[in-house]
């Protein structure tokens, strides 16, 4: 049975003027994207102004302590981080696989090397965070095996049916949102590799961990498929490099002391890895997405303390 929602004459629009954009970038080498990314979000920057708001006031609060000087570049990168990924995108049909090889560096490839000889599967999380589109390619690429992640599907069926199509040419396989638990939990007891990113807005009444000193809802999805599969969960973010590369280092997030799926354990195993990626967000302010309203079912820190 077809789900699709109806196409709209705006749907029709936006992919028009979507392909359009899509031709001209890639008619561009791809450090030149960058460069076009970055310019470009530096002219949205002053006219995005409730988004700069929330980049701002995000930043605010997980550095109080910071110059505001400060804060304001650490937006603006942020800013620019985004366009230069979102632009990327576009350029993705474009690439191959020895691209992205030559792209992105992981610095300790061997460690998922030795967490596949388990078979018992790996979930590999990530964060958006430089080049999360990249990472999570990178993933597929170098293991040369498929590859599932879920991707939200967008408002326009046009535009979702092709990002898919091209999210898909170096060994990802897309879940939609609907049949992902079934997918992913079958991937992973089968020994393979499920990609998510899970530094989001969950709903309210999930359980919330400490994010950069505020309690926050945090999905928990990734430490029940980890727990419940005996699969080994390993962070990696890509750091984006002033000459368009990417290096990324994998952690692996220590679960060999929670045995079974019960509350406690998914709740020690999703403050870990929420942990470690406070950790290199602290190290690279500038690459994450702090333009999201990660924070929004939290009173504002800085309130709070007045």
């Amino acid at each position: 049975m077809n789900h699709r929602p109806p196409v709209k004459i705006k749907h029709v629009i936006e992919y028009v003027l979507f392909r359009i954009m899509g031709f001209v970038i890639r008619l561009l080498p791809l450090r030149m994207v960058h460069r076009t990314g970055f310019v470009l979000a530096r002219l949205a920057f002053p006219v995005l102004k409730s988004r700069r708001e929330v980049a701002l006031r995000n930043l605010r609060n997980a550095f109080p302590e910071m110059d505001p000087a400060r804060r304001e570049q650490i937006a603006l990168q942020s800013f620019q981080n985004i366009s230069a990924t979102f632009l990327e995108l576009l350029w993705l049909k474009k690439m191959t696989k020895e691209a992205i090889r030559k792209r992105v560096h992981i610095d300790n490839y061997e460690l998922l090397e030795q967490l596949r000889e388990k078979k018992k599967g790996i979930v590999f999380l990530t964060a958006h965070f430089g080049s999360w589109e990249l990472s999570i390619q990178s993933i597929a690429v170098y293991t040369q095996t498929t590859v599932c992640t879920i991707a939200k599907p967008q408002s326009n069926p046009l535009v979702d049916r092709i990002l898919t199509r091209w999210r898909e040419l170096f060994g990802l396989k897309i879940v939609p949102m609907g049949v992902s638990v079934r997918e992913i939990l079958r991937t992973l007891q089968q020994g393979g590799i499920v990609a998510l990113a899970a530094d989001q807005t969950a709903p309210k009444e999930s359980v919330s961990v400490e994010f950069f000193g505020r309690q926050v809802p945090t999905f928990q999805g990734p430490s029940v498929f980890s727990l419940k599969t005996g699969a080994p969960m390993v962070l990696g973010c890509t750091v984006r490099q002033e000459n368009g590369e990417y290096h990324m280092h994998l952690v692996h997030v220590p679960s060999d002391d929670l045995q079974g799926c019960s509350d406690e354990n998914i709740f020690t195993l999703t403050e870990r890895q929420v942990r470690l990626t406070e950790e290199i967000i602290r190290q690279y302010p500038a690459q994450w997405m702090w333009m999201h309203k990660r924070w929004k079912h939290v009173p504002d820190r800085m309130e709070a303390l007045a």
